[in-house]
């Protein structure tokens, strides 16, 4: 019964969050990162006339689409996987970009942007960066922090929702979640 409490508290506190801020920092224990994700695409599949760009460099495109079913079948969601390439997969799918390798942020970042092309202008547009941990296994910090700061700008300017997902266990990363407007923290029993 606790654990159905923290997933409506989940989805209550990261749908206002989202909608309000134009960047919204999630720190999530690695235990409860599924549930944010379930989360997630629950809100993109409940707003299908908002459009998605979801980066992932945690899980593989097909380890979602086999995980959440429904959203590989929405085209309102893009996903830019960043990890697939480098771990020899070379599978094809519509609505899924393979970047070469996660330390190709200035690519990534091109194809994030090219996902919003074309997009009327009241149309809400999000960015799902998925995660800021998994990609620092990749990358320096400073490369990250320059990559989120530089797509935070751009996304500005076109007026483009961003979240950013972090694993509470990478204390190394925490000044990148600090670059939000929101930053909304779950933990194992309760959010902050």
């Amino acid at each position: 019964m606790m654990v159905d409490a923290i997933i409506e508290g989940i989805k209550d506190r990261v749908a206002v969050a989202i909608k309000v801020n134009q960047s919204v920092g999630i720190q999530v224990p690695e235990n409860r990162h599924t549930d944010l994700l379930e989360t997630l695409f629950n809100f993109m599949l409940s707003n299908p006339n908002d459009t998605w760009a979801f980066v992932t460099a945690s899980d593989t495109y097909d380890h979602i689409s086999k995980t959440f079913k429904e959203v590989s079948e929405h085209t309102n969601i893009k996903f830019i996987d960043c990890i697939s390439r480098a771990a020899g997969i070379s599978e094809f799918h519509d609505n899924c970009i393979y970047i070469e390798s996660p330390t190709m942020l200035e690519i990534a970042g091109l194809e994030i942007m090219n996902t919003f092309q074309g997009v009327e202008d009241e149309v809400d547009k999000y960015i799902v960066i998925d995660s800021l941990s998994a990609l620092m296994i990749y990358n320096d910090s400073e490369i990250i922090r320059e990559f989120v700061s530089i797509l935070m700008s751009r996304a500005r300017s076109q007026n483009i929702h961003i979240i950013s997902i972090l694993m509470e266990e990478e204390v190394d990363s925490n000044k990148l979640i600090q670059m939000n407007d929101k930053i909304v923290v779950l933990r194992d029993s309760f959010i902050e």
